[in-house]
């Protein structure tokens, strides 16, 4: 399956370049375990807050929640479009977990902060997704930067013949 980060439109390329960082964010770090401290507490509400706005079709409230950082990499009618075009890939969210949590200490190309990843196993009506919602601390509180949706790695086929390979990943 394909998701909005495929597509060839102008708009959408330059909501993908704002939505990049998750993607850049999301291999850095290291994942934390699942109980999360106290001090993540306000980042992980605040990304479940972002992301029940995106099932709700509310992509301005996103946008107008994302921190500048973000308002300035990605224009509203373009971040509207990406989550429009995601959603109507991925179909309703019919169930969503908190996997975990990973930690990016200024990453490369960002202003100099603490991020994190909250991530997300998401099962949308059409596809089982990864979600990541890339935040930035500001001061005490947290502000997304970044939202990916990419399909989940299927489980690997046992007992495959020998020599065939899985199919490649969508990206």
């Amino acid at each position: 399956m394909m998701f909005a980060t495929h597509s060839h439109s102008s708009p959408i390329r330059r909501a993908i370049r704002g939505c990049i960082v998750s993607a850049a964010l999301f291999g850095a770090g290291a994942a934390m375990a699942q109980q999360a401290p106290s001090g993540l507490e306000k980042a992980i509400a605040a990304a479940g807050k972002w992301v029940a706005q995106a099932d709700a079709n509310q992509a301005d409230a996103m946008w107008k929640a994302s921190s500048p950082t973000m308002q300035k990499n990605v224009n509203q009618a373009d971040w509207n479009k990406y989550i429009a075009d995601v959603r109507q890939q991925a179909g309703a969210q019919q169930s969503r977990n908190w996997v975990g949590v990973s930690k990016v200490d200024n990453p490369q190309g960002m202003p100099a902060g603490q991020y994190l990843n909250v991530i997300y196993s998401t099962r949308f009506a059409k596809a089982a997704t990864v979600e990541t919602v890339s935040m930035a601390q500001n001061g005490s509180s947290w502000q997304p930067v970044g939202y990916i949706v990419r399909p989940a790695q299927p489980p690997q086929a046992q007992g495959g013949a020998p020599g065939a390979s899985a199919p490649a990943a969508a990206k």
